[in-house]
């Protein structure tokens, strides 16, 4: 008998004793289900109040989460983070597993004075495979950069004909609908590109084997979306001046460990745990639980690093751009 999927949830929250604070961001096409064993290990021993929140559009929904894109999730997590920590009013311990890693690296680079700590389990800082990669990379730039310019060259062409006087406006319309069609049809048909996403190892609940909730496929152009989000976070990693605490399994088959090691090498005030036997989902294994629970507890009683560099100031919250 296959194990039962979980349903789908937003976010969940544990209650803690204590006045300390701590949000965790899900991975990629799941949900915080699989955070909960990790949520609960920090609510017992640090005393904190912990909130799981899914990635942005992580709903449920498969038609809203193929058509979500890296942007739709640093700017809906942030609101969601700043409404953690105006609960607070205290600096939080943010973090993140995979994707959500990712965003926690990301949103506490705009927001250093409002983080305690930073958690970043099996950050998703660079994929395994460089072939997946590079097709998303091929995809989204065909995506974004490629058909835009292939329709601005067309009407471009079309103007300089017209202009010319060598082609009437019904022949220039019709050049220019038959442009429209093809770009057209070649969006629809790479928007329509997906890839299957594999639903992790099972969780223990109640002495029973269950699933997180997941989704079955991917989109590639909303996954190329994430590249330049991986870019920028390597380069925040660098200039970082939180305790960080990152944790990598050491069988991770989805990212690539040994890249995110030496990305960790490059910030002095990151420490880096490598769990033995541990796949990319190393949050539900207890090793993870003390690593991170013993991180929470150390910089809840130590002052952070000081002072910060000027960079890192606090930027204003993306949804104040217009």
């Amino acid at each position: 008998m296959p194990p039962k999927v979980l349903p789908w949830t937003d976010q969940i929250v544990l209650p803690g004793g204590g006045p300390g604070r701590v949000m965790l961001l899900a991975g990629f096409g799941s949900s915080p289900e699989t955070l909960r064993d990790l949520g609960r290990a920090l609510q017992e021993r640090a005393g904190a109040t912990v909130v799981l929140s899914a990635l942005p559009r992580h709903e449920g929904d498969e038609s809203v989460f193929l058509r979500s894109r890296g942007w739709h999730y640093v700017r809906e997590a942030e609101r969601r983070f700043l409404r953690v920590w105006q609960a607070a009013q205290t600096p939080v311990h943010l973090g993140g597993y995979s994707t959500g890693a990712l965003l926690a690296l990301l949103l506490a680079a705009r927001h250093p004075s409002k983080v305690a700590g930073l958690i970043l389990i099996s950050p998703a800082l660079r994929l395994a495979g460089g072939d997946k990669a590079l097709v998303a990379y091929t995809v989204g730039s065909t995506y974004y950069l490629g058909l835009p310019l292939a329709m601005l060259g067309s009407v471009a062409a079309v103007a300089w004909h017209t202009r010319r006087g060598s082609w009437g406006r019904s022949r220039a319309l019709l050049s220019i609908a038959g442009s429209v069609a093809v770009v057209g049809a070649a969006a629809l048909g790479l928007r329509a590109l997906t890839v299957p996403l594999p639903p992790g190892e099972p969780l223990r609940r109640d002495g029973a084997d269950v699933l997180a909730p997941h989704f079955r496929r991917a989109s590639l152009v909303g996954g190329s979306t994430l590249l330049p989000l991986q870019l920028v976070a390597r380069w925040r990693l660098r200039r970082l001046s939180l305790p960080v605490c990152l944790v990598f399994g050491e069988r991770d088959a989805v990212v690539d460990v040994r890249f995110g090691t030496l990305r960790a090498a490059e910030n002095r005030f990151a420490e880096l745990h490598v769990v033995p036997g541990a796949p990319h989902r190393v949050s539900t294994f207890p090793t993870c639980h003390d690593i991170v629970s013993d991180f929470v507890l150390r910089t809840m009683r130590e002052p952070g690093p000081a002072p910060r560099r000027a960079a890192e100031v606090d930027e204003p919250p993306l949804a104040e751009r217009g």
